[in-house]
């Protein structure tokens, strides 16, 4: 569709749709968005894309990721951050940015970044709607875009790993180990790993405790307080992620239980602060450096004509240490 055809079906003329995807000159923000919610529905896309593909070098990739909003840094985005941009091309711009599913002003705000033409390739991270409606955004509009982790129906151009497989490591260890009754503190859209934890236990989900969480320092902390005062049988805990993990280490440290001898704890992600806290924390390794390495190889890629790509599964690893 080109940009008169366009403009015919919105109702507006071809200068204000430019004004809508430029940036530039005057337009009321109603306006604008109309424009725009009708590009994503009729499948038009600024002309800036055509001129974007047929670049192999320089362009703006954007890394979009849902924000979780806590009082601690996203230590599991940073890191795979820091290793797309160790791989992308040196004349790239690499942009971050975060959106929130509740706001869809800043949703709308990283939807336009697409449309628009800001951006010549993507990288999103996956798990919610809105990551889902960005990245089918980018393939409609022939964008170059990947996507880390789940991705739905979509075959190609992922880089994927497997939470039930690495917490069903976790569950094995526990249970070759000795102990007896576990419990799993729960982050957010991680539902397999609850599962595979049970598999690994060797239990029914249902017998596995757990405690709702989230991720930040303090859920550790709640979940530590809980099992103190009303399940001071469980003798072995899987934490969503690595932060948690810690926050619960500190907390159960503090109320006199005794880590690992009194509860083993094993935490997700495998974060730089992992091995250098006291205990050092056992942990399933998604290895995010990795994963930010190879979406940046993936992306760049699409960027020199390649299409469809394969998806690529980075295995998660079991990391023994002190805690358990």
């Amino acid at each position: 569709m080109d940009i008169k055809s366009f403009a015919k079906a919105v109702g507006v003329s071809c200068a204000t749709v430019s004004r809508a995807f430029g940036g530039r000159g005057r337009i009321s923000q109603e306006t604008k968005k109309k424009i725009l919610d009708a590009a994503e529905e009729l499948g038009y896309y600024a002309s800036f894309h055509a001129r974007n593909l047929g670049k192999k070098h320089g362009g703006c990739i954007a890394f979009f990721y849902p924000e979780l909003y806590t009082e601690e840094p996203d230590y599991f985005i940073s890191e795979i951050v820091l290793g797309v941009n160790r791989t992308l091309r040196r004349d790239r711009i690499f942009n971050v940015t975060a959106f929130d599913e509740d706001d869809e002003r800043l949703l709308s705000e990283a939807k336009e970044q697409i449309l628009d033409g800001r951006v010549s390739g993507a990288i999103i991270i996956s798990g919610t709607p809105g990551a889902a409606a960005l990245a089918d955004l980018a393939f409609k509009n022939h964008i170059p875009c990947v996507v880390i982790g789940r991705s739905g129906e979509n075959s190609v151009n992922t880089i994927d790993y497997d939470n039930g497989y690495g917490a069903t490591l976790a569950g094995k260890y526990f249970r070759e180990t000795g102990r007896k009754h576990p419990a799993y503190v729960s982050g957010h859209l991680d539902r397999p790993k609850k599962q595979g934890f049970a598999r690994g236990f060797g239990v029914d989900e249902s017998e596995v405790y757990e405690i709702r969480g989230g991720a930040g320092f303090q859920y550790g902390s709640h979940a530590a307080e809980e099992i103190f005062r009303n399940h001071r049988n469980i003798d072995c805990i899987l934490c969503a992620n690595d932060i948690i993990a810690i926050g619960f280490i500190k907390r159960a440290t503090e109320l006199g239980i005794k880590i690992p001898q009194d509860i083993g704890v094993i935490g997700f992600d495998d974060i730089a602060i992992s091995k250098n806290y006291i205990p050092s924390l056992s942990t399933v390794s998604l290895h995010l450096h990795r994963l930010g390495v190879e979406a940046g190889k993936m992306i760049e890629q699409l960027f020199d004509g390649k299409k469809n790509l394969p998806n690529t599964v980075v295995r998660c690893d079991l990391i023994i240490r002190e805690s358990s």
